[in-house]
């Protein structure tokens, strides 16, 4: 049996029947500078007319940035906000603890913050004195003690804490009963998120892009872009007030809104990307201490971040105070004032970072010795009493990325199993998970392709993934499950210039729903190959097509397949185009995803 970082992906062509107008969307690509296969991959997107084509590639901030008045009851939330701060009423953010909780308290938290000292300062000046003392708090529940969401004790504990508001960030729509003792203790509460949510909804002032009847035109919002939106509004009412609120002051706040857009795996496309194509250029320059502390500790200078570092260098270590001690950590850095403070912050997050690789490497290889039993069903399910619910979810990640079966892996916390589930969007991991748990859950939540849940302890892990697997098999006849590489166009090496570089750069952002391009081409002979790296893991190689055309290609992890590398070899290779500079000095070159024998089935 493989192990499951061995499978064997299948390559699968982007498939479309779509026309982008034919001769027309041909002078479309043209007049846009685009390289030729653009028409392609602008279809593989779905956008198919000239108007879809220029938002995509020239994203408008005025034309692609909606309203938030347009959220059906955004002027109630922010009436019941400034009615709070004239009051001097206490307000607390609740937020999740993931990145895109951290992210989104840290905007409403900013925001209230700057408009309660504007307040402030005008209070002062006309000799009021109530607003003497801040009255913007936050809590973030801890993920392994507490679990997601709103809890009946929280509420106890805010209302013995003199809250009078409760504005949820990334959770709360679930969470009824939990609100509707907040209203009994005099609470009211505002609801910040974009996750599913149940038959019946809370008793609360919900700002929630897909609930029913909301107006606001763009549903696919993380938790962090809903936040803004309000935070938009806020300072819309402000300057209605005439407080002298800095002008871009929301637009500063994108640094956020660009982490989590991207950690959570929300579409890039539509007003998502207009916020992440801006949201990346603030980053990049961000005024927020803790923010420059963090990009310096993931290894990346000034003006160098792009969606890929964001996912794999920013998130994960925001992620980890969460999955190994509390989020409030990573809350603390984000808002953090002075470089001093940050840096104190930030070496303990890039600590429990390291801690969290450690933890999770033996969790892998406890897992893969899982996986034998269950290689060929359609889904997976591990668990263990021994493993950290804060890191199962990404244990089911990393097998649904190898495997490409949605998947659920299981801890334990004192007297509770704790899950987490990951899946593709051809299958509802929440509701699959709801079936299995009829009766026995004691939580879930989530959405279609990512899901938390608990039940207790009575019930055997086993049991439970059992009847997720069952559940999930019935759901998946005739689904065709297994990794899958994604080919976006057949294309030769003479197609793979300059003016593809800077195609696939107008492209950018890349992320969710618009990955970045997978190439193929066909029959290429090695010329010369060689080992690199300090372990000579990688492997580096030239291959040239029939016409003599001759490109540079890097395979990372490549080096236990250089036998099929041999010089003269001729074989068929899934690619992705890119630069590689060094010295001052700029080529292209191409990454390596897969390669096969020449002329084998996709």
């Amino acid at each position: 049996m493989p192990k499951f970082d061995d499978m064997t992906k299948r390559w699968q062509m982007v498939e479309n029947e779509e026309t982008l107008g034919g001769e027309q969307g041909r002078t479309l690509v043209e007049s846009l500078g685009l390289h030729p296969v653009a028409g392609r991959l602008l279809l593989n997107r779905g956008i198919v007319t000239a108007e879809e084509a220029v938002d995509f590639i020239e994203p408008n901030w005025d034309k692609g940035i909606y309203d938030p008045m347009l959220f059906r009851r955004m002027p109630e939330a922010v009436a019941r906000i400034f009615k709070a701060l004239e009051n001097g009423e206490k307000i607390t953010v609740h937020g999740d603890y993931d990145a895109d909780g951290v992210t989104g308290s840290a905007v409403l938290i900013s925001t209230l913050q700057e408009l309660e000292k504007l307040m402030h300062d005008s209070a002062r000046s006309t000799s009021d004195s109530r607003l003497t003392t801040s009255t913007i708090d936050a809590y973030i529940p801890h993920r392994d003690k507490e679990g997601y969401g709103l809890h009946s004790v929280t509420v106890d504990y805010l209302k013995e804490r003199g809250t009078s508001l409760i504005v949820t960030v990334d959770c709360g729509i679930a969470n009824v009963a939990e609100i509707a003792k907040a209203k009994e203790l005099g609470l009211d509460t505002i609801v910040v998120d974009h996750h599913q949510f149940g038959e019946e909804l809370p008793d609360a002032i919900i700002i929630h892009p897909k609930v029913p009847g909301e107006t606001y035109p763009y549903k696919d919002l993380a938790a962090v872009g809903v936040a803004w939106k309000l935070a938009c509004a806020l300072c819309g009412e402000a300057r209605r007030r005439a407080l002298p609120l800095a002008e871009g002051f929301e637009k500063w706040l994108l640094d956020f809104v660009a982490i989590a857009t991207v950690t959570d795996m929300v579409p890039l496309l539509g007003e998502n990307r207009v916020l992440e194509k801006f949201g990346i250029k603030v980053l990049n320059k961000t005024r927020r201490p803790g923010m420059r502390v963090l990009i310096k500790a993931a290894g990346y200078g000034p003006g160098a971040l792009d969606t890929n570092s964001v996912a794999f260098g920013l998130g994960p270590r925001i992620n980890a105070a969460g999955r190994m001690d509390h989020a409030s950590l990573a809350l603390k850095l984000m808002l953090a004032e002075n470089e001093k403070e940050a840096g104190i912050l930030a070496q303990r997050l890039e600590e429990q970072n390291r801690d969290r690789q450690k933890a999770m490497q033996q969790m892998l290889e406890e897992a893969e010795a899982q996986f034998a039993a269950m290689a060929d069903a359609p889904s997976l399910g591990f668990w263990s009493e021994t493993w950290s619910p804060s890191l199962v979810g990404l244990v089911a990640g990393k097998f649904l990325d190898r495997t490409g079966k949605p998947t659920i892996a299981i801890g334990r916390h004192g007297e509770r199993w704790v899950g987490s589930g990951r899946s593709y969007n051809f299958f509802d991991i929440t509701t699959a998970v709801r079936r299995a748990g009829d009766g026995i859950l004691t939580h879930v939540g989530g959405h279609v392709q990512a899901c938390g849940f608990s039940f207790h302890q009575d019930v055997a892990a086993a049991t439970f993934v059992e009847k997720f697997m069952a559940e999930a098999a019935a759901a998946l006849v005739g689904t065709e499950t297994g990794p899958v590489l994604w080919i976006e166009a057949e294309i030769a090496l003479t197609d793979v210039n300059w003016e593809l570089v800077e195609t696939l750069q107008k492209f950018e952002p890349f992320g969710e729903g618009n990955r970045r391009p997978v190439f193929m081409t066909r029959g290429l002979q090695v010329t010369a190959c060689d080992l690199v790296g300090q372990t000579h893991n990688h492997l580096r190689c030239t291959l040239r097509d029939a016409n003599g055309k001759s490109l540079k290609f890097i395979g990372f992890s490549f080096g236990k397949r250089a036998e099929e590398f041999s010089p003269g070899a001729l074989i068929d290779v899934a690619y992705e185009v890119g630069v590689n500079e060094w010295n001052g000095r700029r080529d292209i070159q191409c990454k390596l995803l897969d390669a096969r024998k020449a002329d084998a089935e996709c």
